[in-house]
């Protein structure tokens, strides 16, 4: 999160990956059933045997089917008091990363290790793989945030019958608050971001205490020192920042994106700090081919796959795909949520952009 001077509040993400996550943008409308009818609908015709099951179901429900999704969906706690958009994976109808109406952003960071909560009948439980979508459908803030997980009403938990996604999650709002949520040994643990930066493995108080090894970095030029009798001059700018990590791991990114956010001049209103954010994601994007694992015989190679950019005041989300670095926003003020509800938005990643001449 980046602070401008006139007090625009913008948050910046990027998301790596190894295999392809075929993300697009998705719009959720407040008070409207999305998740589920769209998983029926979009996801698990795709299956085999899917498209027998979406006709079984609308045959028996006739025209009442949105109306049936949307009970099942109503009691799951999933219809939005809010309306959000955010980035799926894998053809999910569900965000990794997303935005609401009003100004609140939520992030799903990997975290290898978490423990969700366990299941508890007499509370309101929420699948962790829908936590990013819950929180952008009911909170406003991240007061909010902390009031529902805090009174122990709600649950995180996860399933052995899904795919493991063990994540953290980054929250901010347009106040300036940020907040990190994270599952560990079956508990929320809720700390306030002070540096508002996060990565991923391992936890984020660790993160914290990394920092510390990194005290004696500056954004001050050491131009000259004597060792000895030898005069050793500085071979060119940037010495104030020697030591600091340049690799790909979490850490590293960890540490590079919090200095480099202190270091910088802070802008004085949401363009610039826009263009800020997008500068500081650039300094740990991850070209593809630079971070390789061997799985068997074959290659994965983890990379940035898109960056979004968060203006949490103006409410406007901007996005960029790995394969271009041109950004395209959707203003949510102006934004028709019920014309678009359910909508998915393929992110343009063509490089080519001719000049109007």
């Amino acid at each position: 999160m980046i602070a401008a001077a006139d007090r625009t509040f913008v948050n910046g993400r990027s998301i790596e990956f190894e295999e392809d996550l075929k993300s697009d943008l998705i719009v959720h409308a407040p008070g409207k059933a999305a998740i589920i009818s769209s998983f029926v609908s979009d996801y698990l015709s795709k299956w085999p045997g899917g498209s027998t099951f979406k006709w079984v179901a609308s045959y028996l429900a006739g025209e009442e089917i949105d109306r049936v999704m949307s009970w099942i969906e109503g009691r799951l706690d999933l219809v939005p008091k809010y309306g959000y958009v955010g980035m799926t994976v894998k053809g999910y109808p569900l965000c990794a990363d997303g935005m609401n109406s009003q100004g609140l952003s939520v992030g799903a960071l990997w975290l290898t290790g978490s423990e969700f909560q366990e299941f508890d009948f007499k509370a309101t439980n929420i699948f962790c793989g829908t936590f990013v979508d819950w929180v952008l459908g009911h909170c406003a803030t991240v007061a909010d945030v902390q009031q529902l997980l805090g009174d122990d009403e709600v649950r995180v938990f996860d399933s052995s019958l899904i795919e493991d996604v063990p994540l953290h999650f980054a929250v901010h709002d347009a106040e300036g608050k940020s907040i990190v949520i994270e599952f560990i040994g079956g508990k929320a643990v809720i700390n306030d971001n002070p540096v508002k930066v996060l990565t991923n493995l391992p936890t984020f108080s660790w993160h914290l205490t990394n920092l510390e090894t990194y005290i004696n970095l500056s954004p001050d030029d050491v131009e000259k020192r004597r060792i000895g009798d030898h005069l050793v001059r500085s071979p060119g700018p940037g010495t104030g920042l020697l030591g600091l990590p340049g690799d790909a791991t979490a850490p590293s990114r960890f540490v590079r994106t919090a200095l480099l956010k202190e270091f910088s001049l802070q802008p004085e209103n949401a363009a610039e700090a826009q263009s800020l954010a997008f500068h500081l994601l650039n300094a740990v994007h991850t070209a593809k081919g630079t971070v390789r694992t061997r799985n068997g015989d074959v290659d994965e190679y983890d990379h940035t796959q898109w960056a979004v950019v968060k203006d949490l005041t103006n409410r406007v989300i901007t996005i960029r795909m790995a394969a271009s670095q041109l950004p395209w926003s959707l203003d949510l003020k102006t934004l028709d949520f019920d014309i678009n509800h359910g909508r998915r938005i393929a992110i343009p990643s063509q490089m080519s952009n001719p000049l109007p001449l």
